[in-house]
């Protein structure tokens, strides 16, 4: 008898021990995961966790091919837009029910009778999946426990430290782990299984600032110097071959941080080279989501960022003073700006920033989407590309703001797809604008090519130079259509440009 109920626990363990390691596993209703009130999903007819995140829902999971969908409303659904419209996904209503089919995996974002966001957020299927049973592998749990409230920072910097000095990876199976910073160091390898949780503790003091130095510590306060606005995040990325990918999730606790004027960054790549973060969720910063500061040689890929709508400097990705930066096939839904390629001079680490590509993305933001600026205190910033993205909604869909000196040269905006204008204190399409705050700068060569508006912003695009030894020039409009129209002269946008803008040419 005491044999056959040793086995059957046996059993049981071991069935526990695969949902938990299973990357398909995970995906239902936890302390930290609110399942949506409003919605449920089907996707080729498997029924799949729909999460209401802040202010917001998203379903995120891995599916093949051709995918119909259906979404089933607890109101009845009277209209349903997805989104990219460049793909023309036609839904149809019926009573509660919408129906669609996506052509492939990818980021899409379903606006629901004009008042709900629904983000359905497609991997592909990963290849070469790390398994518990290989040599090299060590699984987190023989560090630090799951738990919802222990925060075991220690536990887990030691198992961090140990794996990445032996060349193993450090696999972090579903389940909750909370804890304050954590610094990842040279040759770290960390996997995040589908359902595993990295969470930040509910305590400002698990954050301390660099040198204790003085953050912008305000509750919802604005800053309009990263220079200073924060010292402190969630994922300290500082050494050199570090890989951290999977389907897991990283949660800043934002919101909560924010409240105790703790203005965290969820990750901070510091003086990092030879970096790759693919694949993960990346949710609730307290500041921006992921800070690029003096880095080199940077991917970001297939990542899914997610912050909190409400919260005030919650940008999506910051390059500042790096140079060699790739950020492709990524979703990001912010408060603050998509993409902001800067010079901030944060812990006086300043130097010119170059080659940065972000490529085939889906973004949302209340601000900027495809920003340079506002903090520009280096020298140079040079060889922009933003190439293949949908902008699905923003307040201005191309930006520079050149505030504190630095040429900006050779910036590009190619194949761009602006949707909808998001209502804040711009609501233009294009900005460019030299300002003298703490220097005075000088833009050339910019290119906007096969760039299309769906619609008009309400106010007129503005593109502003500072003086006659300070302007804009060499500005090439080549095959861009606004609400349907090509886009042959600056009336026909229109623009508003100042006497210090030079060299406008339209193809």
């Amino acid at each position: 008898m005491k044999k056959n109920v040793r086995l059957l626990l046996l059993m049981l363990f071991g069935v526990a021990f695969a949902m938990c390691t299973n990357p398909e596993s995970g995906s239902g209703e936890t302390k930290f995961n609110k399942k949506s009130e409003l919605f449920s999903l089907t996707a080729n007819g498997r029924s799949q966790f729909v999460e209401h995140f802040k202010t917001y829902h998203y379903a995120n999971f891995e599916m093949e091919g051709e995918i119909k969908i259906e979404i089933t409303s607890t109101e009845d659904i009277t209209k349903c837009v997805v989104s990219p419209w460049v793909k023309g996904i036609e839904s149809v209503i019926n009573g509660k029910t919408a129906t669609f089919t996506l052509p492939s995996a990818g980021w899409y974002l379903i606006e629901i009778n004009e008042t709900e966001h629904l983000a359905i957020l497609v991997d592909k299927k990963e290849e070469n999946v790390p398994r518990l049973s290989d040599n090299n592998v060590v699984d987190v749990r023989k560090f630090a426990q799951h738990d919802d409230e222990l925060v075991q920072t220690e536990a887990l910097q030691r198992a961090i430290n140990e794996t990445a000095a032996a060349g193993q990876i450090l696999y972090f199976p579903a389940g909750v782990h909370r804890t304050g910073t954590l610094t990842i160091p040279s040759n770290s390898q960390i996997y995040m299984a589908r359902g595993a949780m990295v969470i930040a503790s509910e305590n400002r003091d698990d954050f301390p600032s660099d040198g204790n130095r003085q953050e912008s510590d305000g509750i919802n306060q604005t800053t309009h110097s990263g220079e200073f606005m924060t010292f402190s995040r969630l994922i300290l990325i500082e050494g050199e071959n570090i890989r951290i990918w999977g389907r897991g999730t990283f949660d800043g606790t934002g919101t909560t941080l924010r409240a105790q004027g703790k203005p965290a960054n969820l990750i901070r790549m510091r003086n990092a080279k030879n970096v790759l973060v693919e694949g993960v969720i990346l949710r609730d910063p307290a500041a921006w989501n992921t800070h690029i500061l003096y880095s080199e040689d940077i991917i970001i890929r297939g990542v899914k960022v997610l912050n909190d709508f409400t919260l005030a400097n919650t940008d999506g990705f910051d390059p500042d003073a790096s140079k060699n930066v790739l950020i492709e096939n990524s979703f990001a839904y912010c408060n603050d700006d998509n993409i902001a390629i800067k010079t901030t001079n944060n812990l006086d680490l300043l130097r010119d920033i170059e080659n940065i590509v972000v490529r085939n993305c889906v973004f949302y933001t209340r601000k900027s989407s495809l920003k340079v600026g506002t903090e520009t205190k280096g020298a140079v910033m040079r060889n922009i590309l933003f190439e293949d993205i949908d902008v699905i909604g923003s307040d201005r869909a191309l930006a520079l703001y050149a505030n504190d000196g630095a040429l900006f040269e050779d910036i590009r905006w190619v194949n761009i797809r602006v949707e909808q204008n998001v209502h804040d204190s711009q609501r233009r399409a294009i900005q460019f604008r030299i300002s003298n705050r703490y220097g005075k700068s000088n833009i050339r060569n910019l290119l906007i090519k096969d760039v299309v508006f769906y619609e008009e912003f309400p106010n007129t695009s503005d593109i502003s130079g500072l003086d006659e030894n300070h302007t804009i020039e060499g500005i090439v409009f080549d095959n861009i259509t606004k609400a349907g129209k090509r886009v042959k002269s600056l009336e026909d946008f229109p623009i508003r440009i100042n006497e210090f803008v030079k060299d406008i040419q339209f193809r």
